[in-house]
């Protein structure tokens, strides 16, 4: 998706390097507020690791050992979500298909249970909220689920989006707001002076 501003007459006042969520997200913000902006993505916007990512919105149940400082920050970001996608949607007329039903994290065998028991005490010593599942309370909670599991952890607060139409919702908001997107246009170097941005060279202009 590329905006309809002709390209051989812009020239942003801010370019962001690559089209995923993070990228478009950005775009749309400073967009909005203001802003020149131009986009550049080496593929079409939003098919790179976005287009291929499950759309798990985990703040609690990823949360590993090494990572506590971004615990805070990651459950700030996960409370913000809900009007975040509402804003997104009236913006951009497509639904990002945001899920509240809550998360599950199977063990498959005896030793993925172990380890994932042992993420969960770590987890719930940090005050997280999350359940311990049996086998059969997991598969009272999900019956897709194959028999024999000897385990899971459900986290309630833990949600999903649909990643593949939150890119597109974030694409077509950011162009709707005065973004530029210019796909298959590869950032090749970022020239900086004085310790600021000054250039940015990519496959077609500088």
């Amino acid at each position: 998706m590329t905006s309809s501003v002709a390209v051989s007459s812009f020239r942003p006042k801010t370019v962001v390097i690559g089209a995923g969520v993070i990228g478009l997200g950005i775009a749309w913000r400073l967009a909005r507020a203001g802003c020149q902006v131009g986009v550049y993505d080496r593929a079409e916007a939003g098919r790179g690791a976005s287009w291929a990512a499950a759309g798990m919105l985990a703040a609690a149940v990823e949360t590993e050992p090494g990572e506590e400082a971004l615990l805070g920050l990651n459950l700030e970001s996960q409370r913000m979500w809900p009007d975040f996608a509402r804003e997104l949607e009236a913006s951009s007329g497509i639904s990002v298909g945001y899920r509240t039903e809550g998360t599950i994290v199977v063990a498959l065998t005896r030793d993925d249970s172990e380890q994932l028991r042992f993420t969960y005490d770590f987890q719930k010593g940090l005050g997280l909220d999350l359940e311990w599942l049996s086998g059969v309370e997991a598969r009272r909670r999900e019956p897709h689920l194959r028999p024999g599991i000897p385990g899971a952890v459900f986290s309630p607060r833990d949600h999903q989006v649909d990643n593949r139409q939150l890119t597109q919702a974030l694409a077509k908001a950011a162009c709707k707001a005065g973004a530029v997107i210019h796909e298959n246009t590869a950032a090749r170097e970022v020239e900086i002076t004085n310790g600021r941005v000054t250039a940015v060279a990519t496959d077609d202009r500088r």
